[in-house]
């Protein structure tokens, strides 16, 4: 057999290897030779490990440069050699799923590494290596943790550095990719150094995901760590679009067409280009899903992001203003009431609530009460002194808090804590959860305006600054995206852990920074710990908050009681070694995305020891 590996691409080849109707749009950004009945374009991966069997994947296109099936051998064996072959079979693809190859590879034995390959007409696929879980009485578990890779912000060299490292399996916690325009969400310096994306517009058509997954999978730093280790893999919200929700995002626009036929392309092609297993292809939207490793670990994975939840709350738009009650008895002449007593002497249909701006400049905000003043105001130029004020208390019970708002829904809530049993009574020490978002709670920062750099900082302006630290003084959440922003949804998740788990580590992603928590249950006893992890390219809050890192994580740790740790400036990932006992959690980050040649820093661990309930972070 011949390897698409050892041959030299040149544009002339290329161009005549491919026939009209497949077309280079097909390469998906790769380049390769003619006259080569197949073509493996973009690596090879495995994923979803279970002790019998884990998902392999690949993708090839026809020689012959039509659009048509190919039929593809997968093998899997002990050796690099394939000398002793342990299961192999055959498939086909086609363009019904952009040639990508996803095979469910069985017979295999718990616990042990295997190679794998694919052949296509006489060419070999490069050689992958995975490993089943091990069935039960295994002593350490170690597992790598990533989230957010966006290919214009900079070099994958977090990917590049998972590929030598000595882990289980690599939990991707989302934002795989990026779904953003040319331009929109970019690092110059990065794009400078050839890191363009294709598309050039923004995802919207099945099309537009798969070339830009394409992309992303031609990245060799990213394919070397598909080919080293098993991936367990959950979407976030840039898979398909930023802050999604089950019915819209924020990134979804008028003119962008219909969101459920935006979703659903977004998860076929995800579904495509993803090593994940799809036990019920009547349900794609379902990827919720338990590994069990060995009696040592239950890693619950779950959907806080597409499948169920509800809209996100936003300041601007939902948080109410304070308001006072007139009399509307004469309609030509509204009068101010003050006093709640005479408010509810009134009839109900003769009192309005207004939203009126507050004298602050005395000691107590003093509500403005003639109705003519009020009617000929514009709120942009209020007199000076006067402003609006949050209704928090009503925002904080009707709406942030309201009991039926869910980031998972009924099914996948009433699911988890079946999951939390069933691995506790089986005597499983830890049940790790790895999920999108921030579930500890985060305080909004208060920094001195004079040592934030302004000038620098993305999106955040002087007014928008002043804006947040209104909502801090009310006690208000950082992230409404987050966990925060369903605080009922999370009390029913924690009741779960303390009812059926006494060793319970949340896993997170989303946030482009490191943080770890002590996490409290609605009454303030702990219940469980979370780690989260950086990002493997994506720009964190020093891109936006341009101040002293020490200084913004004091701040972080001093708004936020259940925060331990904080990360600000570094990409990176994290690294887990479990045993019955204990887990730790190492941080690691690289000193840059900009450049290949790179350093690893080596952040602190955190420490939680099973029946604990909470984490201690010191000095690796």
């Amino acid at each position: 057999m011949k390897s698409v590996m050892s041959m030299g691409p040149s544009r002339r080849a290329v161009v005549s290897g491919m026939g009209a109707t497949l077309g280079l749009l097909a390469l998906r950004g790769h380049k390769v030779l003619a006259d080569a009945p197949a073509h493996f374009t973009h690596g090879i991966a495995s994923g979803d490990p279970l002790a019998d069997r884990v998902i392999l994947w690949t993708r090839v296109l026809p020689g012959s440069g039509k659009q048509e099936a190919i039929s593809v051998r997968w093998q899997v064996a002990h050796d690099t050699d394939f000398n002793k072959i342990i299961s192999s079979g055959m498939t086909d693809t086609g363009p019904g799923r952009d040639y990508t190859v996803k095979v469910d590879a069985g017979g295999l034995k718990p616990g042990h590494t295997y190679y794998y390959r694919f052949s296509a007409g006489g060419v070999t696929s490069p050689v992958g290596r995975t490993r089943t879980l091990p069935k039960d009485g295994i002593e350490r578990l170690k597992l790598a943790v990533i989230s957010c890779s966006n290919y214009p912000q900079g070099y994958f060299n977090v990917y590049r550095e998972l590929a030598g490292r000595d882990v289980e399996a690599i939990l991707h916690l989302g934002d795989y990719i990026y779904e953003y325009p040319v331009g929109y969400y970019d690092n110059k310096e990065a794009v400078e150094m050839g890191r363009h994306i294709q598309p050039k517009t923004e995802l919207l058509k099945l099309e537009d995901y798969r070339m830009r997954y394409g992309l992303y999978r031609t990245d060799p730093d990213l394919q070397a760590a598909h080919a080293a280790h098993p991936f367990i893999c959950v979407w976030d919200d840039h898979e398909v679009a930023n802050d999604t929700w089950k019915n819209g995002a924020q990134n979804h626009n008028p003119g962008e067409g219909d969101f459920a036929v935006r979703k659903a392309a977004a998860i076929k092609a995800y579904r495509e280009w993803i090593p994940v297993r799809d036990n019920v292809p009547a349900e794609p939207e379902k990827i919720y899903r338990t590994f069990d490793y060995g009696g040592l670990a239950s890693l619950i994975m779950l959907d806080t992001r597409l499948i169920a939840r509800d809209k996100q709350l936003n300041y601007a738009h939902d948080l109410p203003m304070q308001t006072i009650a007139f009399d509307m008895t004469d309609p030509d002449a509204p009068k101010a009431v003050l006093d709640e007593a005479a408010v509810k002497a009134l009839p109900a249909d003769k009192v309005k609530h207004v939203a009126v701006p507050f004298n602050l400049d005395g000691k107590k905000p003093e509500p403005m009460t003639d109705w003519n003043t009020i009617k000929s105001l514009d709120p942009k130029k209020l007199p000076k002194g006067y402003s609006y004020l949050p209704d928090a208390e009503t925002f904080k019970t009707k709406l942030l808090g309201d009991p039926k708002r869910t980031m998972m829904g009924e099914a996948q809530e009433a699911w988890f804590a079946d999951e939390l049993k069933r691995s506790t009574q089986a005597g499983t020490p830890w049940q790790v959860i790895g999920q999108q978002v921030i579930i500890g709670k985060i305080g909004i920062p208060s920094i001195p305006e004079d040592k934030i750099d302004f000038s620098e900082a993305h999106y955040l302006t002087r007014e928008k600054y002043r804006a947040y630290q209104m909502l801090a003084a009310l006690g208000l959440p950082f992230n409404l995206d987050s966990w925060d922003g369903y605080p009922a949804c999370r009390n029913r998740v924690l009741d779960s852990v303390q009812k059926y788990s006494k060793s319970t580590v949340f896993l997170s992603g989303d946030s482009h920074n490191a943080w770890a928590f002590n996490l409290a249950d609605r009454h303030g006893k702990p219940a469980a710990v979370e780690f989260a992890t950086s990002a493997v390219s994506s720009p964190g809050l020093e891109d936006y908050l341009r101040a002293d890192a020490k200084l913004t994580a004091d701040s972080f740790l001093k708004a936020s009681p259940e925060m331990k740790y904080v990360d600000t400036t570094h990409r990176g990932w994290l690294e887990l070694d479990i045993t019955p006992t204990r887990m730790k959690c190492r941080y690691l980050y690289v000193d840059t995305v900009l450049s290949k040649d790179y350093k690893v820093i080596e952040g602190p661990i955190g420490v939680t020891d099973a029946g604990s309930q909470t984490l201690s972070v010191g000095e690796a």
